[in-house]
Parts: structure tokens; C-alpha cells; sequence
């Protein structure tokens, strides 16, 4: 492979790989949509480096790191959850299903998973175009299972400060923000590495990943009861505003923010 091609598989845009021969006509859909360069599988793991890519094959799109790392992340089906003893359903304060939910920083949607799980009706808001496509896809293949809580997700993509501002007032809005340091687990890492990247690819630069004041204060704003901040135990406080409790465990700690628009927590 020539130097030139080398440089521009490792260039800061989106990549869709067609994993398998069945999956180029949804690998192209998937390229033209996120305006990115599609290659064989081939060609991608012949690159030195190699990025981290959209890659597409017969059980949907999903991020697939170096060749080295056979694993493809896909999101996750919604779990079945247990109300009453899942610290962040317990972190909303009231019971699930009387509540409409922004889960601001979606991710890969475990935790909107959850949270639908229980019975909360729950808006996700997800910045990447890459990760809203493997949003979207999640969430068609769980209401192709039927799972019930399929039909308590939205997705809505594009910058969360500025969708907050626009979004009705809602119950309680979750944050789960990505920051320097955050990879405390070898588990979550790799994982917390490629959202970084996969982010990168619509960002101006790495700081624009949070402005964690403006996304706070937006949230408190569209919180009619309680903003719901995720935390590594011995982080501190989301843009050093202390909360007005928190839930803590072994290794999580859910801090909780008295809403802006009206009730108190």
C-alpha cells in the first residue's frame, strides 16, 4: 500500500469498511450518508495505522477498531431491568414509568436502554452522525424483536446543549459525559477510546467534546425535577458545581441536580 494511501486512512474522517460480501449496498448507504470513505476489508486491514471505522457485515453496523482486535461493538439490546435495585432507575427519584427521560450523552445507549427497560419514556441525544446510524439501527432491531421497550426510544441527532434548548421540558435529564481519565476499567476503555474518536470525526477539536458548564446549565434548565450526572466514584463534580446529593457505589456515583424549570427534587 502506498505511503499516500497510508496518510489518508489515517486522516481524522469517518471510515465504513464492507465486512462481507452481503453488506456493500447498506456499507454504501452508510458512506454516502456520513459523507466517508468506504473500503473493502482488504484494503482497511492492510492499512498501517489503522483507524477506527464504521464497519458494516451481516448483523448490522457497528465500530470495529485495529484488524488485531477481532471484537466489532455493536449496541446492545435493551436489558431487562430491575427497578428496584438499578442504582441510576433509582437515581430518577420516582418510579420509571411516570417519567419522560432526555438521556443527553446516548452513546451507545446502554444506559437509555435501561432506563426504557424499567418504563421510563426516554429521548436520546447523540452528537456523532456515526453513532446516531448505530443508534438507529439498535433501536429498528429491537422493535423487529418486539422488545417493549423499543417503543419508549427516540433519537434525536445533533449537539446536546443546543437540542436541550429546543427539546420541551422533561422529567429528569441524564448525563454521562465523556472527559480526560474517564478510563478507570480495561473493560470500558477500548470502548471509551472509540467514542473519542468516532466523535472527533464532527468535531472542530477534541474540546469541543464537552463544554461541561453550558451542557450542565442546559440541562438544569430542561430538568423539570432533577438533572442525574453518571460519575467514576472519585470524579469531581461535573464543571466543579457541587450537586445536591448523590447516590454512590462501589465504583459509580450518580450525582443529582435540582431542575431549573419548576419542581424541586
Amino acid at each position: 500500500m502506498s505511503a499516500e494511501r497510508r496518510s489518508e486512512l489515517a486522516s481524522d474522517g469517518p471510515i465504513v469498511v464492507v465486512g462481507d460480501d452481503a453488506s456493500e449496498a447498506l456499507a454504501r448507504a452508510y458512506a454516502l450518508r456520513l459523507e466517508a470513505a468506504l473500503l473493502t476489508r482488504d484494503t482497511w486491514e492492510a492499512a498501517d495505522p489503522t483507524p477506527v471505522v464504521v464497519w458494516c457485515d451481516a448483523e448490522g453496523p457497528g465500530l470495529r477498531g485495529p484488524p488485531a482486535n477481532a471484537a466489532v461493538r455493536r449496541p446492545p439490546a435493551p436489558p431487562v431491568s430491575r427497578p428496584g435495585r438499578d442504582p441510576l432507575v433509582r437515581a430518577l427519584g420516582r418510579p420509571p414509568a411516570q417519567l419522560r427521560v432526555v438521556d443527553a450523552t446516548a452513546g451507545w445507549g446502554v444506559d437509555a436502554g435501561v432506563l426504557a427497560s424499567a418504563g421510563a419514556h426516554v429521548t436520546m441525544l447523540e452528537r456523532s452522525p456515526a453513532m446516531a446510524l448505530l443508534l438507529e439501527a439498535a433501536v429498528a432491531r429491537w422493535r423487529a424483536s418486539a422488545h417493549p421497550a423499543a417503543a419508549r426510544l427516540t433519537l434525536r441527532e445533533g449537539e446536546a446543549t443546543a437540542l436541550l434548548s429546543a427539546l420541551p421540558h422533561h422529567d429528569v435529564v441524564y448525563l454521562d459525559p465523556l472527559f480526560p481519565g474517564r478510563e478507570t476499567r480495561a473493560t470500558s476503555a477500548v470502548s471509551l477510546r472509540w467514542l473519542r474518536a468516532v466523535a472527533a470525526w464532527s468535531l472542530a477539536d477534541e474540546g469541543d467534546l464537552a463544554d461541561d458548564g453550558r451542557l450542565l446549565a442546559a440541562a438544569r434548565a430542561c430538568a423539570l425535577r432533577r438533572v442525574v450526572v453518571k460519575r467514576a466514584r472519585a470524579d469531581p463534580f461535573l464543571a466543579g458545581v457541587e450537586p445536591s446529593g448523590s447516590l454512590v457505589g462501589r465504583t459509580t456515583r450518580y450525582d443529582l441536580y435540582s431542575g431549573g424549570a419548576a419542581a424541586p427534587t
